[in-house]
């Protein structure tokens, strides 16, 4: 069943809680007859669950952070802290990560009011600070691993939709940020296993190798993690009726070229996640990773359109640690995200067949021609960033890209 991209926003807004009754009950007798529909729903309703459990500290913090002021108080010292909280605009909720960090400049506080007398306490209260934020880091550490992974299945699942439509042997192919996806178009009944070959561009037929591993894959998809930056393959995935080697048809070939991008040190970069966007209050959040000592250190930022994101932070357990990036907010905007994606098809003649290129003993060989195509994902918000010494950037709510961090 192909199932366009109305049917896809039905199943976001299905999870959030958005749909009238009427709609609610479409969208449950659809998914009960397709399959795909079903798969992505069940991914959509993973991440939010696991987006639930991330908040399920926030009262915890709250406490903690408002016994600290009560202490302020009773001891005759006014509470300046909370300005950035009560500045954020309705519709965005300070995190546990942030709610931490102003604990422990509340503490801080504390501390020098009371003096000696609660040193015992505040030191048995910023080791549980510190606990608490190592357990955030890991949980957004898993988070931003399984919106990886949920981001990874939704263009399987739309590349395995456009392969539906298109003729028995097509490839199609995308790039992701870390990777080059192929897959072929084989009737499952016929083909049983698989095996994926590459040559560099520009090099005879006979110098395909086998990128796929000694044993054959499962089915027609192939994820390459070898390519190289710059460079342009040729791809074709053969697809074998039984175990004979020689028992076998091949798909089109299909070129593509891997973008060059910029190599960053990992010590020297920054990995920036857009968690959220308020287009309609010219806000958006952040969160920020990078590496220190060998471990990834985690916060999360606001920003609005002419603030340069990141910023200098105290972490429990790591000290002080430099977020700042060359990175300023220009503007929000929503819109359409869309994946690129190339495929082949035959050439075909004033008749509507195929054009044979050349035989090869017992093998045809038809002349092809390549498309650059998009697969629609659906409406989704969007952030401009300008750089200082590099090409502006844009990034897509539940994306994330790599950037230098600040000298």
């Amino acid at each position: 069943m192909a199932c366009g991209d109305d049917l896809k926003t039905l199943l976001s807004r299905y999870v959030d809680g958005e749909l009238s009754a009427d709609e609610r009950t479409h969208v449950e007798e659809h998914v009960s007859a397709c399959a795909p529909c079903r798969e992505l729903l069940q991914i959509f309703q993973k991440n939010e669950s696991l987006l639930s459990n991330a908040l399920a500290t926030e009262s915890f913090g709250n406490t903690i952070i408002e016994a600290v002021i009560g202490e302020i108080k009773r001891d005759g010292v006014p509470p300046e802290a909370n300005a950035v909280e009560e500045e954020a605009p309705e519709g965005f909720r300070v995190r546990p990560i942030l709610q931490l960090a102003a604990a422990a400049l509340l503490i801080v506080g504390l501390g020098i009011v009371l003096g000696t007398s609660r040193g015992r306490e505040i030191t048995i209260l910023n080791e549980s600070l510190k606990k608490m934020s190592a357990s955030q880091q890991e949980q957004a550490s898993r988070l931003a691993a399984m919106q990886d992974e949920n981001a990874q299945v939704i263009r399987s699942l739309r590349a395995e939709d456009a392969l539906r439509r298109a003729p028995e042997r097509s490839m199609v192919a995308y790039i992701t940020p870390q990777h080059l996806v192929v897959r072929a178009n084989f009737d499952p009944k016929q083909f049983g296993s698989f095996a994926v070959y590459r040559r560099a561009e520009g090099e005879a037929d006979d110098r395909y190798v086998r990128v796929s591993g000694d044993r054959r894959l499962d089915s027609p998809e192939f994820i390459d993690t070898l390519v190289k930056p710059g460079q342009a393959y040729v791809y074709k995935i053969r697809a074998f009726r039984s175990a004979k080697d020689d028992d076998f048809i091949e798909s089109l070939p299909l070129i593509m070229r891997v973008p060059r991008v910029q190599e960053l040190a990992p010590e020297k970069s920054i990995r920036v996640q857009c968690i959220d966007i308020a287009v309609t209050h010219k806000l958006a959040k952040f969160v920020l990773s990078r590496l220190v000592d060998g471990k990834t250190v985690t916060e999360e930022f606001l920003a609005k359109p002419g603030d340069a994101l990141g910023g200098v932070r105290d972490v429990p357990g790591f000290g002080t640690v430099d977020f700042r990036t060359n990175l300023t907010l220009d503007r929000l905007e929503d819109g359409s995200q869309t994946l690129a994606v190339s495929y082949t098809s035959p050439r075909l003649d004033r008749d509507g067949k195929p054009i044979i290129e050349r035989l090869i003993g017992d093998t045809v060989q038809v002349a092809t021609e390549q498309h650059e195509g998009v697969l629609s994902i659906r409406p989704n918000l969007r952030a401009f960033f300008r750089s200082t010494g590099a090409a502006d950037v844009d990034l897509w709510k539940g994306s994330w890209i790599q950037v230098r961090a600040q000298e």
